[in-house]
């Protein structure tokens, strides 16, 4: 099939010549994929034209009956063509370009005579050469708009002068060098085009060019506007070897020029630079060829200038360290990594130094391929000669360390063998402290016991020889005289636990300044008449939490040792205040927490103590008193109660200028709490109707004695052994009022049996009886509502008030 554009031959005309020449009533010209021509049989189709363009040849192809020759019996019968002769039409190569085909109605059994034959091969011969010439006409004008697209789309000027220097061609850049358009430049003299003065610039280069050289020279831009252009004559030499015309070539090369001029200065920058530079510089083309060096490095090695380029600079690198350092410079060119190596390099005396190689590769920002390596050399022979003296100083310390190792490992042993011999008399003089202390102890608790049981037992002795005697006289005065005695005793075992932090403390909201004031007919009558009493009270003083009883104790203990202090009397000073204790003071104190605190300051005038004594002032068991006279528990228990209260006491003190002690304890957020004591002489209240109370003590005695001074006072008593006994009775239905119940049970404890018995009794009331606070692990505060606690030994009256007052709330 021809270009579009081309101009084809007269198909159907000589179709029709072929028809008349053959005497056939049909006659086709048939191309694939392009309109069948001439005159069809009604009917045709495509694909049947397609079959019968197919059986033509390069000589006629004769088909006197269509219908009845096998290769055409499939064609339609009815109404078609019977009579058949086709030749085909070839190109230049001899592929087929398509079929001249004649066709008749009627079957022609003769087929073709010579002449129609002859006649039909001179039509296809003749339809064949137009065809082959409007083929080569469109191939031709496609290569011209082939060749002007190419010009057109290059980047420079193309133009082609005849000999006359008449323009014959011209592509579209004329227009943007000489405002021209390429249709007005073709036919123009190049005089014309580019002007006199221009022209008589270029004539000597032109007859050059004419005269057979190719020239090339750079020229301002024709615009005047700064660009520079490069310009190149080329003759074109005709079939005889003369130059026919030239071709000219014209480029902007502006940019290139500037790029130039950048990288000259680039490369002036950088020589400036690498010759600036104490280290020696080299670069190396891509492949590692080593083109310059600057003047460091000729220095250095003394080396003749350029005689070290590419490999040449081999010859001054020490021979142990070429290996490695040619297999790390071709490691570094294959991969692109950063090449440094420590090596040495004969300086131009011949001695050889070590210097620190380095390079980095410089790519291309584009493509990233690499377009230079650029390298230093550094003399870095005083540090590696530094550092092999301090390796070999390393090694020398490290044989002294190893000896003063041993050394010391030797004197530690000794002292770790002394250690443990002083240890072992440490433990001696702490086992014979402790039990000097014990023996003091056990002197001073003895002597107070032995008074105590001598009061006891004596009375007692006394009650059973009248109430044998039959005589009652006396005996509520010898059961006084008991009482005194056993309360005493109780009140030394408090003591003793006191110190150890061991004490139960019923802990409340307390008013310091209320409790204070209240103590001051008991502090009088204690201290005596020689001793004056100050109390003063802060104003906004904030509530404690503590056991105000351990508080009262503690500021009596505290009465008491200061009037001691004052044999010939003095002045004894109670205060309350509130205290901030910050970090700063707490850093100093072991145990001691930051915050505000509620102080009682208890101040004497008295003989004071020196440094010593204050040290051990609240050691337990201390004491400056004769052996006998005192069981150093006074201070001790204060202490305990001050830090088992979360709180903090301190002494500051000085000879002959009297002591303070300070009680610090816990501020409380709250209301104080009010619980009115009972009068004296009032009776003891007794039990209502049907009120029931469950008595749980693993102690025979003390659970006989609770039970029947509770029926005394008419209370229903229910009595069990131990905390399982205990737990089935309050799992089990029936009236249960209060339960009294000892702390430290055997097996169940009192406390773990409540929590059991609450699921059954959430409201259960309970009343704690206990004298060892370890037992009782609610000790400070940590009573639930419904809860209270009773220190052993108690009186039996106080005993019945805070059981009536657990059973009905408000009562006393």
């Amino acid at each position: 099939m021809l270009p579009a554009d081309a101009q084809e031959p007269d198909f159907a005309a000589a179709a029709r010549l072929a028809g008349a020449i053959c005497g056939t009533a049909f006659a086709l010209v048939h191309r694939p994929g392009a309109p069948i021509l001439g005159t069809l049989p009604h009917g045709l189709s495509p694909g049947d034209a397609a079959a019968l363009g197919a059986l033509a040849g390069a000589t006629p192809v004769v088909v006197p009956d269509l219908a009845r020759d096998p290769r055409t019996a499939a064609l339609p019968a009815a109404g078609g063509p019977r009579f058949y002769a086709g030749l085909v039409l070839a190109g230049p190569d001899g592929r087929p370009l398509g079929a001249l085909c004649v066709l008749d109605p009627a079957a022609r059994p003769d087929g073709l005579s010579a002449r129609e034959a002859d006649g039909l091969a001179a039509v296809a011969a003749q339809l064949t050469r137009e065809m082959r010439l409007a083929r080569a006409l469109a191939e031709a004008r496609a290569d011209r708009d082939d060749l002007r697209s190419i010009t057109e789309a290059a980047p420079a000027l193309i133009a082609a002068l005849d000999r006359d220097e008449v323009c014959r061609f011209a592509n579209g850049n004329f227009s943007r060098w000489f405002g021209l358009d390429p249709a007005q430049a073709v036919g123009r003299p190049l005089r014309a085009i580019v002007g006199e003065a221009l022209y008589a610039v270029r004539r000597p280069l032109l007859d050059r060019a004419f005269a057979g050289e190719a020239v090339s020279f750079e020229s301002p831009h024709p615009g005047g506007d700064g660009r520079q252009a490069l310009v190149r004559y080329v003759p074109h030499r005709g079939p005889d070897g003369a130059v026919a015309d030239l071709h000219l070539l014209g480029v902007d090369i502006t940019a290139e020029k500037e790029a130039r001029a950048a990288l000259a200065d680039s490369a002036l920058k950088f020589r400036a630079i690498a010759e600036s530079m104490p280290q020696m510089v080299w670069s190396t083309l891509p492949d590692g060829y080593h083109d310059y060096y600057n003047t460091r490095w000729y220095e250095f090695t003394g080396m003749p200038e350029g005689s070290t380029d590419g490999e040449g600079w081999n010859a001054i690198f020490h021979p142990d360290e070429q290996p490695e350092a040619w297999r790390r410079w071709r490691r570094s060119l294959a991969t692109g990594e950063p090449y440094e190596i420590e090596y040495r390099l004969r300086r131009h005396d011949g001695v050889y130094r070590w210097v620190l190689g380095r390079a980095m590769p410089i790519r291309e920002p584009q493509t990233g391929a690499i377009e230079r390596w650029f390298g230093t050399c550094t003399d870095i022979d005083d540090q590696v000669r530094a550092r092999e003296t301090l390796a070999r100083s390393r090694e020398e310390l490290e044989t002294q360390v190893a000896e003063r190792t041993a050394a010391l490992a030797e004197a530690n042993a000794r002292l770790t063998a002394e250690m443990a011999e002083r240890a072992r008399i440490e433990a001696a003089l702490r086992q014979s402290q402790k039990m000097e202390a014990v023996g003091q102890l056990t002197g001073g608790i003895a002597h107070d016991f032995n008074n105590l049981l001598t009061g006891i037992v004596g009375s007692l002795d006394l009650m059973q020889t009248r109430i044998n005697e039959g005589r009652t006289q006396n005996l509520t005065r010898y059961a006084a005289l008991a009482m005194a005695s056993a309360q005493r005793a109780a009140a030394l075992t408090h003591r003793l636990l006191a110190f150890s932090r061991r004490q139960p403390l019923e802990a409340r909201a307390v008013d310091a300044n209320r409790l204070v004031s209240s103590m001051d007919e008991l502090l009088r009558r204690t201290l005596g008449e020689r001793v004056r009493l100050e109390v003063v009270v802060a104003g906004g003083l904030w509530l404690t939490l503590c056991d105000p009883n351990q508080l009262e104790n503690a500021i009596l203990n505290l009465a008491i040792n200061a009037r001691d202090a004052m044999p010939d009397g003095g002045r004894l000073t109670i205060e309350t205040a509130n205290a901030h204790l910050d970090d700063a003071y707490v850093a100093s104190e072991i145990g001691v927490r930051a915050g505000q605190y509620v102080c009682v300051c208890v101040t004497d005038t008295g003989a004071g103590m020196p440094p010593d004594v204050i040290a051990r002032a609240f050691d337990p068991f201390f004491t400056t008193k004769p052996l006998g006279q005192g069981t150093g528990l006074g201070l001790s228990m204060i202490y305990g109660f001050a830090k088992q209260s979360d709180g903090h006491v301190r002494i500051y003190s000085e000879v002959a200028e009297g002591t303070t002690v300070k009680l610090y304890l816990p501020r409380h957020i709250g209301r104080a709490a009010d619980e009115p004591a009972r009068a004296p002489g009032m009776p003891v209240p007794r039990a209502e109707h049907g009120e029931t109370v469950l008595v749980v003590e693993d102690d025979a005695t003390v659970r006989t004695l609770i039970g029947e001074a509770l029926t005394e006072l008419g209370y229903r008593v229910i009595e069990a052994p131990d905390g399982p006994a205990g737990l089935r009775i309050l799992e089990a239905p029936g009236r249960i009022d209060l339960v009294v119940t000892d702390v430290g049970l055997p097996g169940l404890n009192g406390r773990r049996m409540i929590d059991e018995a609450l699921a059954a009794r959430p409201r259960l009331r309970v009343l704690f009886i206990t004298g060892y606070a370890e037992n009782a692990a609610f000790g400070n505060g940590h009573l639930s509502p419904g809860m209270r606690m009773i220190t052993k030994p108690f009186a039996i009256d106080a005993f019945a008030v805070k059981v009536r007052s657990m059973i009905e709330p408000g009562s006393a």
